[in-house]
């Protein structure tokens, strides 16, 4: 840094009556220390598994509101840098298990880590409220009254992914599964015919249907299978950084940046 600074003064010297060279010489100091700056910022990697929209709509192009959760927060004049990357589910178990994951979670909820009582890692507040629909063509409805209402039909449902007592029911013969990439796949399954009804996350659901023009061919059930919230998880020795990111989430529905980025996935 003293080097920087006696350098320019020294060309400040040299080249006293040439106003122009006084500016470009200026600009590139300031222009070095922004970039220093930035340097210096710790570097945190937000971790997600959902491969699917809204939250990534494309990993490449980093498009979703998990990758708009990082420029969100970058926008913030904080020690923080962040970028949001996708793992998958079962690699991200791993190093949670092992203690070595290095960086954190978004767009989970306890009860999915078996951390109800929230000591085994850090929470912050609520980012996203969601729910997972029952979800049938508009011609031949599905009313889910439990999982009893659903024996003797053929249900579609993400491959891995357990949804509470209709796994029970599949394990024990009652409920007929079919297991699928993805949530689109589910719909476009249903659209098909190949299966009676499908369970499909309500904001994914929305996206996908004002995506396609599907409005019109689906039943929702009256009652959905479950309703949830979705946090960011951090590892114990992130306090510091769970501080900093919980006191801007507890605000993050007044601000109305934020409200801005909500806006194009509606």
């Amino acid at each position: 840094m003293f080097y920087n600074i006696s350098s320019c003064y020294l060309k400040l010297r040299l080249f006293k009556n040439n106003p122009l060279t006084w500016f470009v010489i200026l600009l590139s100091f300031f222009s070095s220390s922004s970039y220093a700056n930035k340097e210096q910022k710790e570097q945190i990697t937000i971790y997600a598994y959902h491969l699917k929209p809204p939250y990534i709509i494309n990993v490449v192009e980093e498009r979703g509101l998990y990758f708009d959760f990082s420029r969100y927060l970058n926008s913030k004049a904080g020690l923080y840098q962040f970028q949001t990357r996708f793992m998958p589910r079962k690699r991200i178990e791993v190093y949670l298990n092992r203690g070595e994951l290095n960086g954190i979670l978004i767009g989970v909820n306890p009860v999915w880590f078996k951390d109800k009582a929230q000591t085994k890692y850090l929470w912050t507040s609520t980012i996203f409220q969601d729910q997972d629909e029952v979800v049938s063509l508009a011609q031949a409805p599905v009313e889910y009254l439990g999982p009893k209402s659903l024996e003797g039909l053929n249900l579609g449902g993400v491959l891995g992914f357990y949804y509470f007592g209709i796994s029970e029911a599949v394990e024990a013969g009652d409920i007929k599964r079919t297991d699928l990439e993805n949530e689109s796949s589910v719909l476009q399954m249903l659209i098909y015919k190949r299966i009676d009804s499908g369970i499909v996350s309500r904001s994914t659901l929305d996206y996908l249907v004002k995506e396609n023009d599907w409005q019109g061919q689906f039943h929702l059930s009256s009652i959905s299978h479950d309703k949830y919230s979705r946090h960011i998880l951090l590892p114990l020795k992130y306090s510091k950084l769970y501080k900093y990111i919980e006191s801007i989430i507890v605000n993050i529905n007044d601000d109305p940046m934020w409200q801005k980025v909500l806006l194009k996935y509606e």
